[in-house]
């Protein structure tokens, strides 16, 4: 099935952090041609610039870029950069994460600034420098990465789950504005994914198993679980849906 993204320009932000770079491998895998944010200077930095220069061997086109997403001017230059390089951004992907566990009643005002910002923040930043170039072309696709927890709620982690639960707000309004100009704007809220970094897993085998005990699956989803979603999410295929948040939780719905 044809997605409809040959040769459209995806940039994914926290693109070298958890699913990150399987997201954009298989976003090149249809055709897009991939750009991967990271912040620099660190070993996210490093798994975007891997992945953006195994794409290229395989003959796609991506390219790495830095950008502090707290900083709108940054950003700023980070799409200006893409599109000298790739050409204008048509789907924007954001994936940035900033997880802390913390009781409710010890998260400082500085905690609590920094998580929110960290994500809801700066997917809002990022939309919005997005946004302009998406209603030049006619066409656009957001998809934010949320959470389930920003649906239900999380113990010790109020912050990361008020952010993402933004997120799905944010997502909501920017598709009721977005609509008439031919953007799509959706969020994935997924339960915990295992990844693999560096082969260490992200969830020990005995907590991962007994996690899996409970999800109808019997297993916890994978960067491909997501990817595959996120994908048809960004496409041409992608002509309807819009304004939704899809649980990405394997039939758990707790």
């Amino acid at each position: 099935m044809d997605l409809g993204l040959h040769d459209r320009v995806v940039l994914i932000t926290g693109a070298g952090g958890g699913a990150g770079p399987t997201i954009a491998r298989a976003f090149a895998g249809e055709g897009a041609v991939v750009a991967l944010h990271h912040r620099g200077g660190s070993g996210s930095a490093v798994r975007a610039e891997a992945t953006a220069a195994e794409i290229v061997a395989a003959g796609g086109r991506a390219m790495a870029v830095a950008a502090d997403l707290g900083s709108s001017s940054q950003i700023e230059a980070m799409f200006t950069r893409v599109a000298a390089d790739l050409g204008p951004v048509t789907v924007l992907v954001t994936a940035t994460s900033a997880y802390r566990s913390e009781r409710f009643a010890e998260i400082a005002d500085d905690s609590w600034a920094a998580v929110v910002d960290d994500m809801l923040g700066a997917t809002f930043r990022t939309c919005r420098v997005a946004v302009p170039g998406m209603q030049a072309a006619g066409w656009g696709r957001i998809v934010n990465i949320a959470a389930r927890s920003g649906l239900v709620g999380v113990a010790r982690a109020t912050h990361y789950a008020a952010a993402k639960a933004g997120i799905v707000g944010l997502t909501a309004s920017l598709a009721k504005e977005l609509g008439p100009s031919g953007i799509l704007v959706n969020a994935v809220a997924p339960t915990q994914i295992l990844t693999v970094k560096e082969g260490v897993p992200s969830i020990a085998d005995e907590r991962a198993a007994e996690l899996a005990r409970k999800i109808p699956l019997r297993r916890l989803a994978t960067p491909d679980d997501l990817a595959a979603l996120v994908v048809w999410l960004g496409s041409g295929a992608n002509t309807y849906v819009t304004g939704e948040t899809i649980s990405l939780t394997g039939g758990d719905q707790r």
